[in-house]
């Protein structure tokens, strides 16, 4: 409605007849509902969509009622919350009350584009609109020219007072010495317009333009997060002194037609110490649900007024703050970041000095008619000028609560709707609201600023509690304001390196500053940390997701910070899961500390085909890519299962605003620009020597400068101190014969991981080698046919040859309790073979025969001949054949035949018999395994030895040395001190279980009589050999990354012209942009960075020059277009040609072309 009206209970029937009168006839001429909102142009709008907030506006003033082409209004999670928003202001001129202002929803337009007496319809009184991801001194630093001509502000680097924005350090980025635009947050959006509508044409039509200019300017920030729900306005004020040279008593009012979704349901709302005015659902809304948003709208900075006696003492009584007096406080005009705050002493900023509501009902419109009906609102009073009384306010709680009294009436509904107390608006409706700030002067020239904030804030529990969600976030975009609008640090800019090679094209960037970025912000509740990135593919220059009838946008690689957050879901509004980040394989994930490192984190992304069809690249071509780095809030986050913050696992973003993603512009690559400069390929190593047969070393280039040219050795070590096997390795300049790593054990040969240490130019990778025995499916008997064991099963039942050494990660045989060699170690691994039908010798060791007692006896295995006859006795081991006899015949021998060692050497082999008195036993002085050699246990041993036929390995018997003895047992012993001719070694070896025993092999019997065939083989292969002191790589890398001049000669002899002949048209293929004939062109390839291109007719006659400076792509590119015009820019007509390409250095190449143009043709 267009009014407030007082209800006296005496006259209740006579003024409701007349409030009837009014909403019906005051405004008549405007109608009811809503108006269509006015069209867009290219030149008179722009709609600011960087966060949670999508509001259009234009370039005189309006907000929210302007459609861009995708719809009108202001919209949050999809849904409308905005239906107009402007301003009022009135004053005095000579002493005469006027009112003007910008209000779409009641058709109130008295402002025009442009300054003060400029032309409404020039071109340049647009939107102006720069963005922090735009290119420094790009085009929208440059277009910012003609918005300083119309009085935007800028940051003067260079001190001259004039707006010149250019790369004085040339080093591609913004320094403090160089110009630079206005940009406040992430987008500024800036305009000019004037109150220079006609009278005939305002909705006041006795008010005449008082040469009032506004300069615009509308600024958020880019996040998803609590920031992203506040977008500023900044207004100016200036008094151009056309009219007179103070504009007296002026008050300013921020005035919106709020729509929260069902715009009849709408509540309205103040908070006099946030300097707010706010609308909002009780209830659940037919467009949002049961939790409906609320939108508030904030005064942060009034009118810096200066008032004698109140901010400043007025020493000589003339009204004016002199040189000299005192000041009592302080105002200031926050001006963002790159301007700074203003400090005005002896002033103060005015705050919202009153509240007030309009409401449409029954169909009338709420728009004043006259002059005074908005300067008594502004004031606080009813249209009429006469205060409210809350007490008797029909459309508040005030008449029925008795501390009504103590409301001030200037502040319609300062109560709190969530507590229930105070003031409240209790009729939902169609509604506008008006916060107003005065008074002030507007003297010539005198700039007042106006800063605002447009918030929406949105309880995820109900409608009512987006009332607290609103003022938490009005309080921090206060924050905001106090910092000069410093936002939320954002992650550094991706700075991307771009090459091409022989098949490719590398993306690289380093992740130290975005790995380790963390932006914290208690008041808006941020912790917010990178993520990770992805790379998208662009089939056109176009950030298009589709283009018609293709796809545009492929994301082709990502990768993710290796961190507790796995797969990142978000809450989309129907309520639904949508997985926005699916955590990446193993290879893509960053480990943390590595790409923290400034020295060692780096990514680089190769691509070798075209990532949409897949095809190789193509010379010439135009490929397009950006990179994004996304972050999360890890204050909204939580673990989808536990619903906590911390346990690894899925996460999820309940709230829909976590997820924040900062993208390059599009890079445009023309693949083989570097062809004579390429990026360097995988360096490979060259095996000299060693036998690690899956081992290998490559370098990565990163720095083409630092490359000396020099060749290198990788040379490894073993190291056999550990429980588990490994080898460190170390890297030498062979020139110099420094070592540059040394006895390093950090393995990675994922070339496709661009991260460590830089050497010399490169990044060594060293290929991790694990050895492995061989495994049951590995190990063969030949010929298979006379298999006469049972299937093997290496792993599971000892079935087979089992490594008998401790370091490596594998279970020793279960033959023999598991127990294995602490002298055997990987290096020792070899291929071996059992010959089956060969005589042989085998030391022979006997269970269950030594010991006291039973349970001591099942744990020796004594040589043989150490048996003494008590051990014989049947209380003991009893009977056993061969007594004592050590080294009996078998009918094997193991030899080693490994091809990689290029060895073949018998070896020493041993066997177990297990007294008859233990089951299973049968110790007859003959190897038969029986049907189950985990029960007999006469399994092969075979030691690391070679064979010796007298069986005098001092280490495998024992012996009696003077007067004392000590026989072998398998499962360790010491030699007595009287054996003095042992060496250290050989008693280290005496020490250990199954001494030096490289396998164990067990054979199971498929019968009792089941026996191989004299000639059958039973080969055991090693699975994986280590890397051993053998083992050395070399490698030498390009000095300088440099092609030799006898390449790049080899390059040059291949100079060409495509498409030859040229038929009709080469129209480059674009969706976005197709080129016509006119535009058409040839192709030069190869050519070298100084080069001179004539054409001519076959006659003879010269009609076309080019130089380096007609690459389209800068001099060191190998392709230059022709436009087929002459010199004189008319096309050439069709025919043969001759192009003669010279180079210094080079020579010369003769190519022939030939043209054959459309008809009609110039």
């Amino acid at each position: 409605m267009n009014g407030f009206h007082v209800h006296r209970p005496v006259f209740l029937l006579v003024l409701l007849f007349s409030f009837l009168l009014f909403l019906t006839g005051a405004f008549s001429g405007d109608g009811g509902g809503k108006r269509s909102p006015q069209k867009s142009s290219a030149l008179n709008g722009f709609l600011i969509n960087i966060n949670n907030i999508r509001l259009p506006l234009d370039n005189q003033g309006v907000l929210g009622d302007f459609d861009p082409g995708t719809g009108a209004g202001g919209f949050y999670d999809g849904k409308i919350f905005l239906f107009s928003g402007g301003l009022i202001l009135t004053g005095y001129t000579n002493s005469t009350l006027w009112a003007n202002g910008v209000f779409s929803a009641s058709r109130m337009q008295d402002y025009q584009p442009g300054p003060v007496g400029s032309d409404q319809n020039d071109p340049r009184n647009k939107v102006y609109v720069v963005r922090s991801m735009d290119i420094p001194f790009g085009d929208s630093w440059q277009e910012w020219k003609n918005a300083v001509a119309l009085g935007a502000d800028f940051y003067d680097g260079d001190g001259d007072g004039i707006y010149n924005p250019s790369d004085l350090n040339y080093d591609g980025k913004w320094n403090s010495n160089e110009d630079r635009p206005d940009l406040i947050g992430d987008l500024t959006a800036w305009c000019v317009y004037n109150d220079g509508v006609p009278r005939a044409l305002r909705r006041l039509t006795s008010v005449s333009p008082q040469g009032i200019e506004i300069h615009q300017t509308v600024f958020g920030f880019a996040s998803r997060e609590n920031i992203g729900n506040m977008l500023f306005v900044r207004y100016r004020l200036i008094n151009k002194g056309t009219v007179a040279d103070l504009l007296d008593s002026v008050y300013f009012s921020v005035i919106t037609d709020p729509d929260l979704g069902d715009y009849m349901d709408d509540l309205l709302g103040c908070d006099t110490t946030l300097d707010a005015g706010y609308v909002y659902n009780a209830t659940a809304d037919a467009l949002y649900g049961v939790n409906a948003p609320v939108f508030l709208a904030s005064l942060l900075q009034g009118p810096a007024v200066y008032i004698p006696g109140v901010t400043f003492t007025d020493s000589n009584g003339n009204g004016i703050f002199d040189s000299g007096e005192s000041p009592l406080t302080e105002a200031y005009n926050v001006k963002g970041l790159v301007k700074g705050i203003d400090t005005l002493r002896g002033a103060k900023n005015l705050p919202m000095t009153s509240f007030m509501q309009m409401m449409q009902l029954w169909g009338g419109d709420p728009g004043g008619m006259f002059v005074w009906d908005y300067r008594n609102w502004q004031k606080g009073l009813h249209y009429s000028g006469a205060p409210f009384d809350p007490c008797t306010w029909s459309f508040g709680t005030g008449t029925n609560d008795p501390d009504c009294i103590n409301w001030n009436p200037k502040y319609l509904y300062s109560g709190d709707p969530v507590a229930g107390n105070g003031w409240r608006n209790k009729t939902p409706i169609d509604q506008r609201k008006m916060i107003t700030t005065g008074t002030f002067p507007l003297h010539k020239n005198q700039p007042v600023d106006i800063v605002a904030a447009y918030i929406v804030g949105r309880s995820p529990v109900s409608s009512l509690l987006s009332v607290n969600t609103a003022k938490e976030l009005a309080k921090a975009a206060r924050s905001v304001f106090n910092k000069n609008f410093e936002g939320p640090a954002k992650p550094d800019e991706l700075s991307v390196d771009v090459r091409t090679g022989n098949g490719f094209i590398d993306l690289t960037w380093n992740t130290s500053p975005l790995v380790t970025y963390r932006s914290l912000d208690t008041i808006l509740g941020i912790d917010r940390r990178v993520q990770g990135f992805y790379v998208t593919a662009y089939r056109t220059n176009s950030e298009a997701a589709l283009i018609p009838g293709v796809v545009n946008a492929k994301i082709i690689s990502s990768y993710a910070v290796n961190n507790f957050i796995h797969d990142i879901y978000q809450t989309q509004q129907n309520g639904g899961l949508d997985m926005r980040f699916k955590r990446p394989e193993a290879e893509y994930l960053l480990d943390s500390a590595l790409h923290a490192d400034p020295a060692q984190g780096r990514i680089r992304l190769r691509i070798s085909a075209d990532p949409f069809d897949g095809i190789p690249l193509i010379k010439g071509k135009e490929y397009f890519f950006a990179l994004t780095t996304y972050t999360l809030n890890h204050k909204s986050i939580v673990n989808k299962q536990t619903t906590t913050y911390g346990p690894p696992g899925d996460y999820l973003d309940a709230t829909g605003a976590a997820i924040d993603e900062y993208s390059t512009s599009i890079i445009r690559v023309v693949y083989d620009t570097d062809l004579y400069e390429p990026a360097p390929d995988i360096g490979k190593g060259n095996k000299t020597s060693g036998f690690a047969t899956q081992g290998n070393v490559a370098y990565l280039v990163v720095n083409d400068e630092e490359l000396t040219g020099d060749s290198y050795t990788v040379e490894f070590k073993s190291d056999t101190s550990l429980y588990h096997y490994s080898a460190s390795y170390s890297l030498k300049n062979n020139r110099t014969g420094q070592y540059l790593i040394t006895d390093s054990k950090f393995y990675n040969y994922d070339t496709n991981n661009y991260a460590g240490k830089i050497i010399e130019g490169f990044v060594l990778k060293v290929k991790p080698v694990v050895p492995a025995p061989s495994n049951e499916t590995q190990q063969k008997y030949i010929p298979a046919l006379n298999t006469w064991f049972t299937d093997l099963n290496v792993t599971n039942a000892s079935l087979g040859a089992v490594y008998a050494g401790d370091d490596i990660h594998w279970w020793g045989s279960a033959i023999f309790g598991s127990r294995q060699s602490t002298i055997t170690k990987a290096n020792r691994l070899r291929a071996v073979e059992v010959r089956f039908g060969l005589p042989g010798k085998a030391y022979r060791y006997m269970n269950g025969f030594v010991g006291n007692n039973a349970l001591a006896r099942r744990n020796v295995y004594r040589y043989a001949a150490g048996i003494q006859p008590i051990d014989t006795l049947s209380s003991r081991g009893g009977s056993m054949g061969k007594y004592g006899i050590g080294y009996v015949d078998v009918p094997f021998q193991v030899w080693v035949k490994d091809s990689v060692y290029g060895e073949e050497r018998q070896l020493a082999v041993g066997f177990v018999e297990k007294t008859a008195k233990f089951f299973g036993g049968n110790p007859d002085g003959n190897w038969y395994p029986g049907v189950d050699v985990l029960l007999s246990l006469e399994a092969i041993i075979v030691f690391d030895a070679d064979y010796d036929p007298s069986g005098s390995q001092i280490v495998y018997t024992g012996g009696v040395f003077g007067t004392d003895s000590a026989w072998a047992d398998l499962m360790g012993y010491q030699f007595p001190p009287g054996a003095t001719t042992v060496t250290d070694e050989q008693k280290r070896i005496a020490a250990s279980p199954l001494f030096n025993a490289m396998y164990v092999i067990g054979l199971s019997a498929l019968t009792p009589t089941s026996t191989f065939t004299p000639g059958d083989i039973f080969r055991v292969p090693v699975a994986v050999y280590p890397y051993t002191d053998d083992d050395v790589y070399t490698f030498s890398t390009r000095k300088g990354g440099d092609l030799t001049f006898e390449e790049k000669k080899e390059l040059f002899e291949k100079v060409n012209v495509f498409p030859n002949p040229f038929f009709a048209n080469n129209t480059r293929f674009s969706y976005e942009n197709p080129k016509t004939a006119e535009e058409s062109f040839v192709t030069f390839t190869n050519l070298p960075e100084t080069v001179t291109i004539k054409i001519y007719t076959v006659s003879g006659a010269l009609i076309k020059t080019l130089t380096e400076s007609d690459k389209m792509d800068g001099a060191s590119s190998p392709f230059l277009r022709w436009d087929l015009k002459n010199q004189s820019g008319n096309r050439v007509a069709s025919g043969m040609y001759l192009a003669i390409v010279t180079a210094p250095g080079y020579g010369e190449k003769l190519l022939k072309l030939g043209i054959i143009q459309q008809a009609g043709s110039k």
